[in-house]
């Protein structure tokens, strides 16, 4: 971090400061701009968001005067605003993707339709692209990073999200030569598949969350998701589909993710799963084939093996996207990628008894909820991403409560870009 903290100290002192647009303005926005103005050399010259308050709040409770932003949507008064040093705030997205001396876009949004129309101008445009938008990342990542790649830009997942915390695991486990076997995250909410937003809204609003959004979490689908995201950058599928889920500890990690002839509950290793009881953290479960290694590990005292678990006890979400931010824009490194392909998916569960015609609502919504499967399951089942349901999103049948739902139960809306991506990436086999 010293060599992040002094490159932006240099880049600040030369007026070269990097600047960036985001777009979101929720709870993670809010927070990732009041982080920043705390960095020196590091700037989020545009935020946008679908009300513009939101956005004008954001700056300023992070210290900036209103005097210093400006609402034009004039992009040559837009672009002389930004090189004086003043902020610009707009509902209009695609404004980030245009202005020169924007080299970056920050998707704080959680809406993946809208992330599959932002991360594709953003790329055409070649800005490099951050996703706090894990949802879009999960259904379409590979066909973004695929084409990213081409057009020489950074996608990348953030650091502080729960795949992009447990990447850091991972990369940190290989890197010291041990085998990684699993990898996972605490669950924070209770989990209620059939919970719906009209029964969170008031905790939702107590904490600062639209009712969907905690909903989403509470259901699992949020889980589910951030779980796909972490499994398509290392290659890893869930074990039974919807993942085991335990109730464990910290300490107890690493017996509880072992083979099921080892005394732990796996079938596989090579996995993915969730637990009850060591949130807000995420963890990777190691071993070694060298008994020297094993011995030291007794004697640094990680347990007696031969399974261990590599466990950090937070997340501090849009806190730490500065730092993927700085690397994608300045290093070009990323976080997390889906480097794997669509190796597993977040498919479509009912929530409960549903009749052709219907729209379904998507992730948070009344009508469905996701669960974490193999892509392999996926295609051969025909099933739903949960992502790819968009408002148009029509049931062509009666589906039962707790019924996975296919792709042929269903009427994409075929003209948004969320699907018309996701159809191109299968084709490609990405």
């Amino acid at each position: 971090m010293f060599r992040m903290k002094n490159k932006l100290n240099n880049l600040y002192n030369a007026n070269r400061e990097v600047k960036f647009a985001l777009v979101g303005a929720g709870k993670m926005g809010k927070g990732l701009v009041n982080q920043l103005s705390r960095i020196k050399g590091l700037t989020s010259s545009v935020v946008i968001d679908e009300k513009p308050e939101k956005a004008m709040e954001a700056l300023i409770s992070s210290g900036v005067r209103k005097s210093d932003i400006t609402t034009s949507d004039n992009i040559k008064i837009i672009e002389n605003s930004i090189k004086n040093g003043m902020y610009v705030v707009s509902d209009d997205y695609s404004i980030a993707c245009k202005l020169q001396d924007i080299k970056g876009v920050v998707d704080a949004t959680g809406n993946p339709p809208f992330g599959a129309i932002l991360a594709m101008e953003a790329i055409e445009n070649r800005k490099h692209t951050i996703m706090l938008n894990v949802e879009c990342d999960a259904v379409i990542g590979p066909y973004l990073f695929n084409l990213a790649k081409k057009k020489n830009v950074i996608y990348t997942g953030s650091a502080g999200d729960e795949p992009g915390a447990i990447m850091e695991l991972a990369d940190f486990a290989l890197g010291a030569g041990f085998k990684l076997l699993a990898v996972g995250k605490g669950k924070n909410n209770p989990l209620n598949h059939y919970i719906t937003e009209d029964e969170v809204r008031e905790e939702a609003i107590s904490k600062g969350l639209y009712p969907k959004m905690l909903a989403g979490f509470i259901d699992g689908t949020n889980t589910m998701i951030e779980l796909t995201s972490a499994a398509n950058a290392l290659g890893f599928v869930p074990d039974v589909i919807g993942c085991h889920g335990p109730n464990t500890t910290p300490a107890e990690l690493a017996k509880i993710f072992s083979l099921k002839e080892q005394g732990g509950i796996l079938n596989n290793y090579k996995t993915v799963d969730f637990a009850f009881g060591v949130a807000p953290g995420v963890y990777a479960i190691v071993t070694s084939d060298s008994d020297e290694v094993h011995d030291l590990m007794k004697y640094l005292k990680m347990g007696d093996g031969p399974n261990y678990a590599i466990y950090r006890p937070y997340h501090l979400t849009s806190l730490e996207t500065p730092i993927t931010i700085y690397n994608a824009i300045v290093e070009k490194e990323s976080t997390i990628v889906p480097a794997c392909g669509q190796v597993s998916d977040t498919v479509t569960v009912a929530k409960k008894d549903l009749k052709a015609g219907e729209i379904l609502e998507g992730i948070g919504g009344k009508s469905v909820f996701g669960t974490i499967t193999s892509h392999a399951d996926q295609k051969n089942r025909n099933l739903l991403p949960i992502a790819m349901i968009t408002k148009k999103t029509k049931l062509k049948v009666d589906v039962k409560k707790d019924e996975l739902i296919t792709l042929d139960m269903v009427e994409l809306d075929e003209d948004h870009i969320i699907t018309k991506l996701r159809r191109k990436q299968d084709k490609l086999g990405l």
